[in-house]
């Protein structure tokens, strides 16, 4: 029997790392860059809309890091969930030319889903201010990435131990 490919999972950091707190996901990947997870692709989506689709092309597994605006908590606040079970669209932050990140990925699932990884796994963390020009994050966002990359770290698990069954 021939031995199964590793599965390839894939961390998607998006926002805009030079408005404040919108660019909490660029800087959770940095800190994740650093700890050099093996097996892991990594990478920047920006503001990500449509493009997201691409960077999910090929990918068993993804976890996308966004910032969150609306989702009833206090700044700092993380939320999680599945591509089974998508949140609000008006969550998440958009930008004005594209499409905001949960509709971009029902659309996925409706036009490609052959192309679609097997598991999608979204985490927003509530911003406190977004600005222009300034890549400082408010004090609450930033303890939360430690949190965040906790919950990134048990889901690359779950993952591998999905594909391992």
């Amino acid at each position: 029997m021939p031995k199964r490919q590793k599965p390839v999972i894939k961390i998607l950091g998006a926002g805009n790392y030079l408005m404040a707190d919108d660019g909490v996901g660029v800087h959770i990947l940095e800190k994740l860059e650093q700890m050099e997870i093996e097996d892991v692709e990594l990478n920047n989506v920006g503001v990500g809309g449509l493009a997201i689709l691409d960077y999910m092309e090929h990918a068993d597994d993804v976890i996308i890091i966004d910032a969150v605006r609306g989702g009833g908590g206090e700044p700092g606040s993380i939320y999680k969930f599945s591509d089974k079970e998508l949140p609000p669209a008006n969550l998440f932050m958009m930008s004005l030319h594209d499409l905001i990140l949960v509709d971009t990925l029902r659309l996925g699932q409706q036009i490609q889903p052959e192309l679609m990884p097997g598991n999608i796994t979204i985490i927003g963390i509530e911003v406190d201010r977004v600005e222009g020009i300034c890549t400082d994050l408010s004090p609450r966002v930033e303890a939360a990435i430690e949190f965040v990359i906790k919950l990134v770290l048990e889901e690359i698990d779950r993952f591998k131990q999905i594909e391992a069954a």
